[in-house]
């Protein structure tokens, strides 16, 4: 295996890379798809570990670094999936998608949903491990909280009566999708660098 001491997180979005980086807290070194190239890489994939998998191979292709890369969803009950893996395309920004998904949760009295994050950890050529993590909740009346980003303010964990925007991210980083799947590739790495 290659030195993973420094991992290149291929994403551009900021909010989650503090997210990973708060949630692994991993004495190693990060760098991101910015430190490389201006473009992003298209999500085409029909699954999050079709899109995770792409964006992760195209940033060791590029860095030849380990790379770390995620897909999430929010995949709604009474709207059969949706917005699932089309989450990040379901309008032109967060509060556009919050909004849209609102409207169409209208008269729905079945409110279940589940965040699913799936990350790739490519760390040689066509070499690369799965960690996936999900959360069971429920979709709020209206946005509460403002912390967090994307769904958070509409998404209710369950066992909480608070958003993931309301908890904010000590409490969401402890319990959510990307921590499941995340506390699972540190294991991973903790393992791989004794």
């Amino acid at each position: 295996m290659k030195d993973t001491r420094l991992i290149v997180l291929a994403t551009k979005n900021q909010h989650k890379i503090a997210e990973i980086k708060d949630i692994l807290a991993l004495d190693i070194q990060y760098r991101t798809l910015s430190d490389y190239v201006k473009i992003s890489v298209k999500e085409a994939g029909r699954t999050l570990l079709e899109n995770s998998l792409a964006k992760a191979a195209f940033a060791f292709k590029l860095s030849q670094k380990p790379s770390l890369a995620d897909d999430s969803g929010l995949f709604v009950e009474a709207l059969d999936g949706a917005p699932g893996v089309f989450s990040a395309r379901f309008g032109r920004n967060d509060e556009n998608r919050i909004a849209r998904l609102l409207k169409e949760m209208a008269g729905q009295h079945n409110r279940r949903a589940q965040f699913k994050a799936a990350f790739v950890y490519y760390y040689d050529a066509n070499k690369y491990e799965v960690f996936e993590g999900e959360c069971v909740g429920e979709i709020a009346a209206e946005p509460r909280g403002t912390q967090g980003f994307g769904y958070d303010p509409i998404f209710i964990p369950k066992g909480f009566r608070k958003t993931f925007a309301e908890l904010g991210p000590k409490s969401k980083n402890r319990i959510s999708h990307r921590a499941k799947a995340l506390k699972k590739f540190k294991k991973y790495i903790e393992n791989s660098l004794l």
